[in-house]
């Protein structure tokens, strides 16, 4: 996979092949998909004796500025269970390749109204 000099965002196509070749790599064990709204989902569910919990990073690609916006669900599924196995879990598992893939190919996440505000208020441009 080429990825595009400095400055230089990568086609949308080109983002749609990286982000599905992350699906079940052996170093990201989670699924991503598209849904029927062109956005992609990562998907990781954990297991753990008397719990099942989902997390959800979706994605939004946005062609015409080569930004992206994002936003992380998970869902529980509790069933009381004694002696059950406890686990942590960092949300990093899935944002952090998928972030890091859409930025090797110059893509950028859109800042909130709220993320220009607050970088005013420290004096960075928004």
């Amino acid at each position: 996979m080429t990825t595009p000099g400095p400055g230089t965002p990568s086609p949308p196509a080109a983002v749609h092949d990286a982000l599905l070749a992350l699906h079940r790599s052996t170093e990201h064990p989670f699924d991503v998909s598209v849904d029927a709204d062109g956005r992609y989902v990562a998907t990781y569910v954990l297991q753990a004796d008397s719990q099942r919990t989902t997390y959800r990073y979706v994605v939004r690609l946005l062609p015409e500025t080569a930004e992206y916006t994002r936003i992380m669900k998970s869902t529980s599924v509790t069933s009381v269970v004694p002696g059950a196995t406890s686990w942590r879990f960092s949300t990093g598992y899935i944002t952090r390749p998928v972030n890091e893939t859409l930025a090797a190919h110059g893509w950028r996440p859109r800042r909130t109204a709220f993320g220009k505000l607050f970088r005013r208020v420290l004096g960075r441009p928004a």
